[in-house]
């Protein structure tokens, strides 16, 4: 699997992301949620938004627009520990990297994606207006619950990510990790429901 995502790393993020994230979201169906029938609907639009955003975007974030920003990026992330801890540039552009991508990618641009893609498979907007619009009134109030969730999973991961994991991976890893996030946003967000939820892997409960 490592030798294919090197040799064709774009092609293996798009297709990992995309079964990544809907193999979550049917496992919260039917295993969490207990679900007679797997909502093929809500399924839909994990499977797009994993082939489209956890795979093309992160893909063309994380490995071409980061090496492109931090052109020692794929170089630290393989030399030795020792050799990383003696390096302040490195260590300061893995920082930088992290609150990219947790602070200005992910509110900025995963989330109202995400919501967006949900709107699309599970809404009933007439223009692309009221999608957008419809999309931000779900996203804006749970903001805060979404990124505290999001934080709690993914600062350490991208730590990991951005430190240690050569450029072809860097998408395979953090979709692994991301495999637990999707539970949890499918869990979170997926049916639309209002009650609370108590998640375990963030141990916290939100209200949704």
């Amino acid at each position: 699997m490592f030798s294919l995502a090197k040799r064709a790393p774009l092609r293996f993020a798009v297709a990992y992301g995309g079964a990544k994230t809907i193999a979550a979201d049917v496992l919260v169906q039917k295993y969490l949620e207990k679900q007679e029938h797997i909502d093929g609907r809500r399924a839909g639009v994990f499977l797009l938004f994993g082939l489209v955003q956890v795979g093309f975007v992160q893909y063309m974030l994380y490995v071409k627009a980061f090496a492109w920003l931090f052109p020692t990026a794929a170089s630290f992330a393989t030399s030795p520990l020792a050799a990383k801890l003696r390096d302040p540039v490195g260590l300061r552009n893995v920082a930088k990297q992290v609150a990219l991508d947790q602070f200005a990618y992910h509110p900025l641009i995963y989330f109202p994606v995400f919501y967006t893609f949900k709107e699309v498979v599970q809404g009933d907007s007439k223009s692309v207006q009221e999608l957008v619009g419809r999309a931000m009134s779900q996203y804006l109030p749970n903001a805060i619950d979404d990124l505290k969730a999001l934080w709690s999973i993914f600062v350490p991961v991208s730590i990991i990510q951005f430190s240690l994991m050569p450029m072809h991976l860097r998408v395979p890893f953090t979709a692994t990790a991301g495999f637990i996030w999707c539970g949890v946003l499918s869990f979170m967000r997926g049916d639309g429901s209002q009650s609370v939820l108590k998640l375990r892997a963030v141990g916290q409960e939100y209200k949704t």
